[in-house]
């Protein structure tokens, strides 16, 4: 059985008056299986270090980096130094051989090619959580040396650190592609809150928030090198002035953006998104400085409710009701799924009347899923009758159940088939009778 072993993620969001929807060379996880990111690297971390980094080579090995770990499995010396083969150097050095699970991961990651594939260009990578070193430069403390970063639009890396650091832009620009978008509004290089001490200390306090979050991928052009998508905290003056009014009674919380999917602030380092427009560990602050933002501008109660809701387009797809699947589309008696498409990443068997799912990573599975397949983002994507009901092929993964089978349908009775192209982008939406 393939389950699901990691966080899902969010959609980007460009205030005022637009949203971006739904590749990337990064680590991600296939949602089974061992991957170089976490599970290699946390080993060569935890193992190898400090005596194989790139900045102090023993033996000429490298093994802080993903180039340097698949050379030393090509010339076969890893694999024979950490079995304590005779002729080799028994590794690690000077301690006990590693543990059997751990020499398993290693070979069962070079059984499979030691070669992570590439994401499908386009494709919606889910959410995840990295782990890694401290990278160098960063000058804060680790409790274990590790920095953990949930790799998502509504995702954050530790307070005070950098998203770009320790997340991947790339991931996140899968979960819809940028484009540029010109703020709603300029902002002046010499206003007078520049040399506001008070203010600008709230400023900075906001901007770290920001950059520790994966909003930094499209709104700091000075870190993403691109120009960034309607708010740039990189801006030469106050930025906040860059945005709608909508804008900024979406990052206080006036205009909730719950749509576009959160992280618990358990899962996420410490940062709340649940009445905020961007994650924030203080959440009080925030809403305290866009909330004087409002004031400053004169924004009103009265003008917040009357601002259009945000993500209305998200609803009125979530909301689609279901046709009535013809003879030829549900579970049939073959044990097949059909719809009338093909091209399928994501496939849902619910109860009717159950609503449908939106964006990860807290609404894409809602309550009276009984069973739902993903197809991992290097996979070709399933057509119509290739997969059971309750089949978790090669190249897939079983998100509901999170173990276990999938439970078996009642003859006669009504359920709901729901398939996703991608994310927000349905195919299938029909209720069938279970054969």
């Amino acid at each position: 059985m393939k389950d699901r072993k990691t966080m899902k993620a969010g959609i980007l969001l460009l205030f005022g008056a637009s949203m971006v929807l739904a590749g990337s060379g990064c680590d991600w996880p296939p949602g089974a299986g061992v991957r170089y990111d976490p599970d290699i690297k946390q080993l060569m971390t935890a193992n190898c270090f400090p005596c194989h980094l790139s900045v102090s080579v023993s033996g000429g090995v490298i093994l802080d980096t993903y180039d340097g770990v698949k050379a030393a499995v090509e010339s076969t010396g890893l694999v024979n130094a950490i079995n304590h083969n005779a002729g080799y150097s028994s590794m690690p050095e000077g301690t006990a051989k590693l543990a059997q699970s751990d020499i398993d991961t290693i070979q069962t990651w070079i059984k499979n090619g030691s070669f992570d594939p590439e994401p499908i260009d386009g494709v919606f990578i889910q959410p995840f959580q990295s782990c890694q070193g401290l990278e160098s430069g960063d000058n804060l403390t680790s409790e274990d040396g590790l920095v953990c970063t949930s790799v998502a639009i509504s995702g954050s890396t530790e307070e005070n650190r950098s998203f770009m650091d320790y997340g991947s832009c790339d991931v996140v620009l899968t979960q819809r592609p940028y484009w540029y978008k010109a703020p709603f509004n300029s902002v002046d290089p010499s206003d007078p809150r520049l040399d506001n001490a008070t203010f600008m200390a709230e400023l900075n306090w906001i901007n770290r928030q920001v950059r520790a979050s994966g909003c930094i991928c499209c709104h700091d052009s000075v870190s993403s090198g691109r120009p960034a998508a309607v708010w740039d905290i990189s801006a030469q003056g106050v930025w906040t002035d860059q945005l709608s009014d909508q804008g900024v009674a979406i990052l206080a919380g006036k205009v909730s953006s719950e749509i576009l999917g959160k992280f618990t602030a358990g899962n996420n380092n410490g940062f709340d998104r649940d009445s905020t427009g961007f994650p924030t560990t203080d959440v009080e602050r925030v809403q305290t400085f866009f909330n004087n933002e409002l004031a400053r501008r004169g924004v009103t109660d009265t003008d917040i409710a009357e601002m259009e809701d945000f993500g209305s387009f998200i609803v009125d797809i979530i909301e689609q009701p279901p046709d009535e699947c013809s003879s030829s589309q549900g579970v049939l008696a073959d044990g097949k799924i059909y719809w009338n498409s093909n091209e399928a990443r994501y496939i849902y068997i619910k109860e009717a009347g159950s609503e449908n799912p939106g964006v990860p990573p807290s609404n894409d599975n809602p309550e009276g899923v009984l069973w739902r397949l993903d197809v991992m983002p290097n996979v070709a994507a399933l057509n119509s009758g290739e997969v059971g009901y309750g089949e978790v092929p090669e190249g897939t993964y079983q998100v509901t159940p999170d173990n276990g089978t999938a439970p078996a349908l009642e003859s006669g009775k009504a359920y709901h088939l729901y398939v996703l192209k991608d994310i927000l982008i349905p195919v299938g939406n029909c209720i069938f009778t279970a054969p």
